[in-house]
């Protein structure tokens, strides 16, 4: 049975919020679903649906509502850009979008609005189209840019993955874990569907894990695991986790880009002293989440490795060395607009990840580099060349972009004294990531190659002598408040 049609005791703890005594049970969660797709104005057709999301009770039974309903729906940040949720709705033309009371400054005039859960339901007839019938869920690639550009994912891929993962985690109805990740990130959104999957309990909250209320409901619901992308574990060791009061914590989980090998290390001594288990995996948006896993027991013999599929899943290389991943939970194929939903499944479970591989003569895999121009910035995952092209429209600066680790490097064509910074000020909003993750310096001219294409090795000698803006250098705060949202990844 799939995770959405909550097959758990009624009265088991689904959903746990930051409220006092906040608690929405498996029954309740499954009526407030229900609840939701009856708020829906009566429709024949398969809809599409957006829901601007907060790690919240009204985000995740609007998602199961949708899953429930057969509608498709697309989970975008809820502090998306006035400017790019505008350019989605015009694109792709939503049947009905749960937002927040403000309405991001858009024109939504033909919509009706009704009150769902301290947010609002706008709805608007159905629109005249076709949508693939097996479509359930649309994730950006890159919606930190405002990309159109969105993974589509079926009912198959979403619930063999959430069982996968379940599986090779071991989670059961005893498990409680906590959103430190936000519900519209495919790794976030995998730790959702994996325990509801298995009768487990989610925490709710949007609180970063550098703030006091995070760690006040983690220990007192009894989270007993915690998932982070390499960011999450850079500040969990500045914050020196192994040294909080954290009685039920038992699993650590980590993906999202690459982790440090020392960190790596670190966080394993770290759990083999505390008796937990540090997990590191690897996955792609357009596998629904996760490809590959690192058994704990392996982790101090193949220190840096991603590990090996996970359950039903196969990994194999192709001639150039790129991982070709195979299984149940890849993704349908690519929208960019809506006429693209009506595509039915393009790839045929065989995703080409872009990585560069290799596999150890005991079957564990390991990254060597990209074939594709991606960086991972914090989880997020930024397309260089739409960064590139986002400077040259705004600013009009010729650039160049440059996968840093767990840093994006851009070196931009000029040396007048603020254009670095502005430049830094306009990737900050645009990608919604903490400043600390963006390198922007300011060249006379950037290198070429004998063929006039952007020489990247030499930008980024180029950019190793030049000072960075000056904004780039603050270290991260500790503060209250949402955390900068990983969109895609």
């Amino acid at each position: 049975m799939s995770f959405w049609q909550l097959d758990a005791p009624p009265e088991a703890p689904a959903l746990i919020g930051p409220e006092p005594a906040q608690c929405i049970s498996y029954g309740e969660l499954a009526r407030l679903a229900d609840d939701f797709v009856a708020a829906l104005p009566a429709c024949g057709t398969k809809r599409l649906g957006f829901i601007l999301c907060q790690n919240d009770v009204a985000s995740v039974a609007a998602y199961l509502g949708a899953l429930r309903s057969g509608d498709c729906v697309a989970l975008l940040p809820a502090r998306i850009s006035a400017e790019a949720l505008a350019g989605l709705v015009t694109r792709y033309a939503p049947d009905w979008i749960v937002m927040p009371e403000e309405p991001h400054g858009m024109d939504l005039s033909g919509h009706v609005s009704t009150p769902w859960l301290g947010k609002t339901l706008r709805t608007r007839p159905a629109a005249s189209r076709t949508i693939f019938a097996d479509t359930a869920l649309l994730l950006s690639t890159s919606g930190s840019t405002g990309s159109p550009k969105m993974v589509r994912l079926s009912y198959a891929n979403l619930s063999t993955n959430a069982e996968s993962i379940a599986s090779f985690l071991g989670i059961n109805s005893a498990e409680r874990a906590i959103t430190s990740l936000p519900i519209h990130y495919s790794y976030g959104l995998s730790v959702l569907n994996s325990h509801l999957a298995r009768g487990a309990a989610i925490l709710l909250t949007d609180e970063a894990v550098t703030t006091k209320p995070f760690w006040t409901l983690f220990r007192e619901a009894g989270a007993t695991s915690l998932a982070g992308v390499p960011f999450t574990w850079q500040m969990l060791q500045r914050l020196r986790i192994e040294r909080m009061d954290l009685p039920s914590l038992r699993t650590l989980t980590q993906a999202g880009g690459k982790l440090a090998p020392e960190l790596i290390r670190h966080f394993a001594q770290i759990s083999s002293d505390r008796g937990w288990r540090f997990i590191v995996m690897y996955g792609q948006t357009e596998a629904t989440a996760r490809i590959a896993w690192l058994p704990p027991e392996r982790l101090a013999n193949k220190l840096g490795a991603i590990g090996i599929a996970i359950p039903g899943g196969a990994i194999s290389l192709d001639a150039s060395g790129e991982l070709i991943y195979r299984g149940p939970n890849v993704m349908l194929g690519y929208a960019e607009t809506a006429a693209d939903l009506a595509l039915g499944d393009v790839q045929g479970g065989v995703l080409a990840t872009g990585d560069l591989a290799r596999i150890d003569e005991d079957g564990v895999v390991w990254l060597t580099g990209r074939s594709k121009r991606i960086a991972k910035v914090f989880g997020n995952r930024v397309n260089l060349d739409e960064v590139e092209a986002l400077l040259e429209s705004r600013m009009q600066l010729d650039s160049a972009a440059i996968a840093g680790d767990d840093k994006l490097l851009v070196a931009i064509a000029s040396d007048a004294p603020d254009a670095a910074a502005q430049a830094l000020a306009l990737l900050r909003e645009a990608l919604g990531v903490h400043p600390s993750g963006l390198d922007v310096r300011g060249l006379n001219a950037l290198p070429l190659t004998a063929s006039g294409k952007k020489d990247y090795p030499a930008v980024q000698v180029a950019l190793a002598a030049r000072r960075p803006a000056p904004d780039d250098r603050r270290a991260p705060q500790r503060r209250r408040g949402p955390r900068p949202a990983p969109p895609a990844h």
